[in-house]
């Protein structure tokens, strides 16, 4: 393989794009939800995705890069992060760019989307697979006739390997409010590790995150128009009481999300936003 190839498949009953590299990464975009489901770099994967994820559309898939819009968590009437993440996306093409691969997803939601959200809106998610590189991109248009404000993430879930040793690293210091503990706010105690549950809105580092572990190091960026991140590990009980997820899958796993939540974003008639979220293998 003399450049990067874009390959329609049908993978565990979804249907998908294999994005493939001369280098030999390869990325896995599945058209419900327009979610990565795998990104293998270094012949290391680097996404979890739980074995126990539901692909029926009955729930939304536990793993990849779930697209969280046009609402995050419970914070407004939609259904818990919105609905683009049980939505199927409109495949629209890759095209080679120099070394990547750019692919593209698009959602158009007619007016009303929802009984609770009586805008129409245009969606798209760009996925660029580069040598050990993946940037996933999430972009809006207006296209009704009154504004609205939305909230919104990219509910990344990286893949750790040695638990034990696993470190997020980058917000020392950073205050964050702690919804593991009723919202209580708190400053960050050296780096994130694994152990009891963390669900934490950090404001954007602008020197961007490391997450080392044994499988190496992987540096973690996002675009200021998310202006907030979110990391998240259920820890053990919580982990043991989700059906989507096995018992010992908190020791796989660890959210960093890009996020726009605190202060929701507002399109008037025919605005336009965008923002991205990088990952990059680095050791």
């Amino acid at each position: 393989m003399t450049q990067p190839q874009a390959t329609r498949e049908i993978w565990r009953g979804l249907a998908c794009t294999q994005i493939s590299l001369p280098n030999g990464d390869v990325v896995r975009v599945s058209d419900w939800g327009a979610q990565v489901l795998s990104w293998q770099a270094r012949g290391q994967e680097w996404l979890f995705l739980s074995d126990a994820a539901v692909l029926d559309g009955a729930a939304a898939i536990r793993g990849g890069v779930p697209v969280c819009f046009p609402q995050f968590n419970q914070r407004g009437p939609l259904p818990k992060h919105g609905l683009a993440r049980r939505t199927a996306w409109q495949w629209q093409g890759a095209q080679v760019q120099g070394p990547a691969m750019v692919a593209r997803w698009l959602w158009n939601a007619a007016a009303p989307l929802h009984t609770d959200f009586a805008h129409g809106l245009r969606a798209e998610v760009t996925v660029t697979a580069a040598p050990d590189v993946l940037t996933v991109q999430l972009s809006a248009t207006n296209t009704g006739d009154t504004a609205f404000a939305f909230t919104g993430a990219l509910h990344t879930y990286l893949a750790v390997q040695g638990a034990d040793i696993a470190a997020l690293q980058g917000l020392e210091g950073a205050a964050f409010w702690d919804a593991a503990k009723t919202f209580s706010p708190a400053v960050q105690n050296g780096a994130v590790v694994l152990g009891a549950e963390v669900d934490r809105v950090y404001a954007r580092p602008a020197d961007g995150l490391s997450l080392r572990d044994a499988a190496g190091s992987l540096r973690i960026s996002q675009d200021a128009a998310w202006p907030e991140t979110v990391v998240w590990n259920p820890g053990a009980a919580l982990c043991a009481s989700l059906p989507d997820m096995q018992a010992g899958d908190w020791l796989r796993m660890l959210c960093v999300e890009a996020a726009a939540i605190n202060q929701p974003v507002a399109l008037h008639p025919g605005q336009y936003w965008q923002a991205a979220q990088t990952l990059q293998v680095v050791a």
